[in-house]
């Protein structure tokens, strides 16, 4: 009797696991195999090598495996009954098709795809990453309704559409059942659409490439009464014989039906994809990425109409007009606008001859009209007697010159003022409007938003008069901008005033004296990107600019980066996740992109005890600066309290200078190298020659190149380059300078000419190209000009002798009879002692948190070259920003392991304008980087720079830093003692 209910228990299971087991994939039980021995492993492993589970097999697992076999039995019943149940991740159907036993395992147990990150790397895996994609876009799409029966068809048929699979048949089935869920069927018709409803008219013209008559007719029957493929293929298989390569027919078909290579493919706007993050409702932010990414000719016209005249959208409408036209110091070259000529303190977006046209066209044309349109709405004006035209022109060169709030970057006017401006000139008797109604709908919500006070660009003789007419210039916005253009001028605000009168500031005197901007004007052609050339004095025969191979960022896109760069494009994601790609510009096109793996939106915030810290909100872990960023919390590392009394120096380091090495860093001392986290393992004593342990292949010679690896993933940070030496011409141009001041076309061409390397890059000049300098970096150079290769600025000259104590006072630090600092180059400039540094200099400094981890997300998954996040690419890319020809960019990694970047002037004996220019575009850096600008987001090279804090002040006259300085080094000798 026992035996037969234990007969009829084994049947009744091998019943209920055929029924289930025929659902599920192979992929499910690859898990499950693992966890067997002898020949049930094998058996379990031969069965999931099948797509389908046959009956026989399932016997054989009940045959071949014992019941002792506990944890492989319960893996079998889970997997059984999540099948059953449709429940769990969609992602499973994919597992087959990893190729690394470690990478189906963990998607067999996975529960979802963050559980793939450790052991699936995409670059090898992607067929596999391709298939879990789609196939969360199908789970995410059929959870887009409430009814159980549509979520059930609509499972059906998509269940393995990552696959290339999915039941068509029941197609429209779902369309009746989901008649009351659009967003699925609309979504589930983006998913099938491809394959359901194919184009069979552009096979049409490989019906003539048959010398048949007879298959010409059939063919093109076929293909104008279906489109499913296989009846298509059993047509002409049959009309026109079997598919052979070498037959034309066949051929033709083929090239028609090769698939679509959407891996380089580049949106219509990437950088201002990266505006739609920033936007505050969900419908915006889903226009808006339609709108860049495909969907511009059908949705580029209701974005800006709906969106960019929405005052809760303006940092949307901030990110956008900053992709269009970047702010920069200074404005020259007008000629109908010349009031707003010689501002170099003044940032502009347009300053350009077209802007200049524009504005006086707009003036000619506008002059007899007696109405505006603004926000929808067609206001009548008063008569000219009470809207004077001698504001006209102020106003239109404000309007198409557009200049920008310090801080924000906007070009939009305040509250007030729009008060101001549209009060008294609006006939407001004919219109069921107030002012502040009006003013509601363009000016920001928020008191306190950066904007452009009119006050400061007005003649004080015409503050009284009505600035209304500033409406009448509304419409002269060229229609392809598609903006209501009083949104341009209305919210973090731009002050019109300011432009009414000649600026005050007097004329520039001499060459000395002078403030330029290479690049404004755009000289280079639309194909090539504007780069200042530092390396060209104002007023000397060389060109100070470079035009440089670039590549926009998408076919309706202004923003260009130079060939070489890679670029991060937002990509069409499921649910809320973020996913991007990386992609290289290559001549004048972005290819080689590679996705990176997904953000997923619970994990963006920080939590810290039982506080949740938003992503992209900065907050305070003692004294130190900190951000959240995608989940990860970004800190500086300063000693706080009584600990930062001692030496000032991270973890109480003492201010010695015994230098080490660490995977191509740079420390003072091996204290503050263990206080960086590097294993006493790595570190290296003492300056070891780059080339003492490299090993070069045959005809190649080892020359120093330095690197600061920042990615936690770089394994090896190489400082040295194997120079191939067997033929120079066919090497790329890459620059290199020699001892003698000659610069080379290649390191080739200079090992060849048995030259000796003095640095990387072209020959500098304005620096000194001898004699040794401690760089604020504590590392010794062979003269200036090869630590401002480096983009070091130099402490002192001599060789490095002692670390600077932190504080955030402007100060000599470090006191030895052998250091002696540089005077400054004006006594009361605004400037800083960088960390570490011993030395004050003139000039505008920043501290730059960064994120180590989307460093580390930008080279997971894919085979992008290390050097891109390499600290001097970093620098070399942020310098572009700097527009500025008399001012330079320095940077290095401080002892605190964050980012010190300066922005300091090449003028021997500047000006206070000249330096005051300075710190003006270091804190333009600032605000670039704070703000997440998508000039800042969409390369990634600088996409991890996530906190800039401004630390330049002025100098301090007290004497008590010597004594400070002096007192710490006996203490910190008498404290080596005691410890002894």
């Amino acid at each position: 009797m026992e035996r037969t209910r234990c007969g009829g228990s084994w049947w009744a299971r091998l019943v209920f696991a055929s029924f289930a087991l025929s659902f599920a994939g192979s992929q499910e039980l690859s898990a499950c195999c693992g966890k067997a021995e002898g020949t049930c492993r094998s058996v379990c492993e031969k069965m999931s090598l099948g797509s389908s589970i046959r009956e026989e097999r399932i016997q054989n697992i009940y045959k071949f495996c014992t019941p002792d076999l506990i944890e492989f039995w319960i893996c079998m019943n889970q997997t059984i009954q999540e099948v059953v149940s449709g429940s769990g991740w969609w992602g499973k159907t994919c597992c087959a098709l990893a190729h690394s036993g470690q990478c189906r395992h963990a998607c067999a147990s996975a529960s979802d795809a963050r559980a793939l990150s450790p052991v699936c790397r995409r670059s090898d895996e992607i067929a596999f990453f391709d298939c879990v994609q789609r196939q969360q876009e199908a789970q995410w799409c059929c959870s887009q309704t409430v009814s159980l029966s549509c979520h059930e068809v609509c499972e059906s048929v998509v269940w393995r559409v990552g696959l290339g699979r999915f039941d068509s048949s029941l197609t429209d089935h779902a369309a009746e059942v989901c008649e009351g869920s659009p967003a699925l069927l609309r979504c589930l018709y983006d998913l099938t659409a491809s394959t359901v409803h194919t184009d069979t008219s552009k096979y049409l013209p490989c019906c003539q490439e048959s010398a048949s008559a007879e298959c010409r007719k059939n063919c093109e029957a076929v293909l104008h009464r279906t489109g499913e493929s296989q009846e298509i293929a059993d047509a002409l298989a049959l009309n026109c014989g079997a598919p052979a390569i070498h037959d034309e027919l066949w051929q033709c078909f083929l090239r028609k039906d090769a698939p679509v290579n959407t891996k380089n493919f580049v949106p219509y706007d990437a950088a201002k994809l990266h505006c739609c993050e920033k936007a505050v409702t969900i419908n915006c932010k889903k226009l808006c990425f339609e709108t860049f990414n495909i969907g511009w000719p059908t949705n580029g016209q209701k974005f800006y109409s709906d969106c960019l005249v929405d005052p809760q959208e303006m940092k949307l409408i901030e990110c956008i007009e900053e992709v269009d036209a970047p702010c920069s110091l200074g404005c020259a070259g007008l000629t109908y606008c010349s009031q707003l000529n010689n501002r170099p303190t003044t940032l502009f977006r347009s300053c350009s001859a077209q802007a200049d046209l524009n504005a006086h066209v707009a003036v000619a044309e506008r002059k007899d009209k007696g109405s505006v349109l603004i926000s929808g709405l067609n206001l009548p004006l008063k008569n000219s007697s009470q809207c004077p035209t001698d504001l006209w022109k102020s106003v239109a060169c404000t309007l198409h010159v557009k200049p920008c709030s310090s801080k924000g970057h906007s070009s939009l006017l305040c509250a007030a003022d729009c008060i101001r401006v549209v009060s008294s000139c609006v006939e407001w008797s004919r219109v069921r409007l107030t002012a502040a109604a009006l003013c509601a709908r363009l000016a920001p919500a928020a008191p306190d938003a950066p904007c452009v006070p009119l006050h400061e660009f007005m003649n004080p003789s015409q503050l009284a008069r009505p600035f209304e007419v500033i409406l009448i210039l509304a419409p002269w916005v060229p229609l392809h901008e598609f903006m209501n253009p009083i949104i341009l001028i209305l919210a973090p605000c731009v002050s019109l005033h300011e432009f009414m009168n000649p600026s005050t500031e007097p004329a520039l005197l001499s060459a000395k004296e002078v403030v330029t901007s290479p690049c404004a004007g755009s000289p280079c052609n639309a194909s090539q990107l504007c780069v200042v050339n530092r390396n060209c004095a104002y007023g000397a025969g060389c060109a100070r600019y470079a035009c440089l191979d670039a590549c926009p960022l998408g076919e309706g896109s202004s923003y260009m980066v130079p060939s070489g760069s890679w670029v991060r494009v937002p990509v069409p994601c499921y649910g809320n996740d973020l996913c991007y790609k990386v992609c290289r510009c290559e001549g004048h096109n972005l290819a080689h992109c590679q996705q990176l793996p997904p953000i997923y939106p619970d994990s963006t915030n920080c939590r810290l005890h039982d506080k949740v810290v938003k992503d992209g909100e900065k907050y305070y872990m003692e004294c130190n600066e900190c951000v959240c960023v995608l989940g990860e919390r970004v800190c500086a590392r300063r000693a706080c309290g009584r600990a930062a009394l001692l030496t000032g120096l991270p973890c109480n380091c003492p201010p010695h200078h015994l230098p080490v090495t660490a995977a191509g860093r740079h420390h003072a001392n091996a204290c503050l190298a263990k206080c960086a986290g590097v294993p006493d393992v790595f570190i290296e004593f003492g300056a070891t020659a780059a080339c003492a342990a490299a090993s070069c292949p045959r005809r190649h010679v080892c020359l120093p190149r330095p690197a600061v690896c920042l990615s936690q993933l770089t394994n090896t940070c190489p400082q040295y380059v194997c120079v191939n030496t067997t033929n120079c011409k066919s090497q790329p141009v890459m620059p290199v300078c020699d001892t003698d001041g000659r610069t080379h076309f290649s390191p080739c061409h200079l090992v060849m000419s048995r030259a000796t390397l003095a640095y990387w890059g072209h020959c500098l000049t304005g620096c000194v190209t001898s004699g040794t300098v401690c760089g604020v970096n504590g590392v010794t150079y062979a003269s200036e000009c090869a630590a401002w290769a480096e983009y070091v600025s130099v402490d002192y000259h001599g060789p490095c002798f002692a670390v600077g104590p932190i504080s955030d006072s402007m100060g000599p630090r470090c006191e030895f009879d052998r250091i002696q600092c540089p005077p400054l180059k004006s006594p009361a400039c605004l400037g800083f002692t960088a960390p570490g540094a011993c030395c004050p200099k003139c000039g505008g400094a920043i501290r730059v948190l960064y994120a180590k981890k989307q460093f580390d997300r930008a080279l997971y998954g894919t085979n992008i070259s290390d050097n891109v996040v390499h600290l001097n690419n970093i620098l070399r890319t942020l310098e572009r920003h700097v527009k500025i020809a008399e001012c330079a960019l320095r940077g290095y990694l401080t002892v605190e392991m964050e980012l010190f970047v300066s922005v300091e002037t090449l003028m021997e004996n500047p000006t206070d304008l000249q330096l005051s220019v300075c710190v003006l575009e270091a804190e333009k850096l600032a605000d670039l980087i704070n703000r997440g600008s998508a000039l800042i987001n969409s390369d990634v090279a600088l996409c991890a720079l996530s906190y800039a804090i401004p630390v330049h002040t002025y100098p301090t006259q007290s004497a008590c830093g010597i004594n400070i300085s002096i007192a710490l080094l006996i203490l910190s000798c008498l404290v080596t003692l005691i410890s002894r």
